[in-house]
């Protein structure tokens, strides 16, 4: 997951504001941050910025936030 810019920020932010489950971001020795919640969404984009996003993964609870959230990452893919 490459989320590096401000504008990267944004339109994660955005993917997230159009799912209406949780969007869970989730890494190694059992890490799991909602970041539907305002607080673990902070420590979210912590971890996400120290540079181990390679080690991050984004579950999501439906098949529809799933769907939402794949396409941010095709967009910020290409």
């Amino acid at each position: 997951m490459n989320i590096r810019t401000a504008n990267d920020i944004k339109e994660f932010n955005a993917a997230l504001d159009k799912c209406t489950h949780s969007v869970w971001l989730m890494g190694p020795n059992d890490e799991a941050y909602n970041m539907k919640n305002e607080d673990e969404y902070i420590e979210g984009m912590i971890r996400l910025t120290e540079g181990h996003d390679d080690q991050l993964g984004i579950f999501t609870d439906s098949y529809e936030d799933e769907v939402t959230m794949l396409k941010f990452f095709k967009q910020i893919a290409a």
